[in-house]
């Protein structure tokens, strides 16, 4: 469900490089869309953030219960990009391609087989309706599938090469298969911020800056992070803005 151009691209790439999926239909807007989605109770739908008049928002608020996997197709400038990445629901950035869509094919066949797996969707559309960082929540993936946790509850993350530990204000903790580099992309829009190539901290809940070559930063739930020497003046300067 996506424009004329991109829908042909679309299939035209799912049959050179996918050929364990079968494209079953082709929609040209949102309620051609629902009511094909209804009919043919497919696995998967490639579905694009603006189909105007009408959103792909649009299409799935018309379900009372998802059970379908998403894949989205959308633009960088587009509104709901970052709602889409802490939702951990996988996408297409246009103008696209094999390298991205086959990546993408492989996490949709690994998620088929996780508990709560639409659990992604509900969380999307929430994230989607609230403007509050309360109940903002962000798709955390485990060894096991996926935890999904409110941001504002995360004080600090650490970094162990492909995996980050989260630790919470509840002083509970945990390790997730995602880069720090990730992490901060995702989390940057909440006033978090990367001390040191080990640390991301939420800079509401620091409770003590130590001074020295760079200095440290004790949090509220008695975790450290290091402030980098490079990193120490926009730190402070992050940190005068609090």
């Amino acid at each position: 469900m996506m424009k004329s151009r991109s829908r042909k691209f679309l299939s035209k790439l799912l049959a050179e490089h996918v050929h364990e999926i079968e494209v079953a239909d082709v929609c040209r807007s949102v309620d051609d869309g629902i009511k094909r989605i209804i009919e043919l109770q497919p696995q998967l739908v490639f579905l694009d953030v603006m189909m105007p008049p009408k959103t792909g928002f649009d299409l799935l608020a018309a379900f009372s219960k998802i059970n379908f996997e998403i894949i989205f197709t959308t633009s960088y400038q587009e509104f709901a990009l970052q709602a889409i990445k802490l939702s951990a629901i996988d996408y297409l950035l246009k103008p696209f391609d094999e390298e991205q869509l086959i990546p993408a094919i492989k996490k949709f066949e690994e998620r088929m087989g996780l508990k709560d797996s639409y659990r992604h969707v509900e969380l999307l559309m929430s994230n989607i309706k609230t403007s509050n960082l309360e109940e903002t929540k962000i798709a955390l993936p485990t060894q096991t599938g996926y935890v999904f946790a409110k941001v504002n509850e995360i004080v600090h993350c650490t970094s162990d090469n492909s995996y980050t530990t989260f630790y919470f204000i509840d002083k509970s903790k945990l390790m997730v298969s995602k880069s720090l580099k990730d992490c901060e992309e995702l989390l940057f829009p909440y006033h978090f911020f990367r001390t040191h190539s080990r640390h991301l901290i939420n800079m509401a809940y620091i409770k003590e800056y130590i001074k020295g070559e760079g200095g440290q930063v004790r949090m509220i739930d008695g975790s450290m992070a290091d402030v980098s020497r490079q990193r120490k003046e926009e730190f402070l300067l992050r940190l005068q803005r609090l």
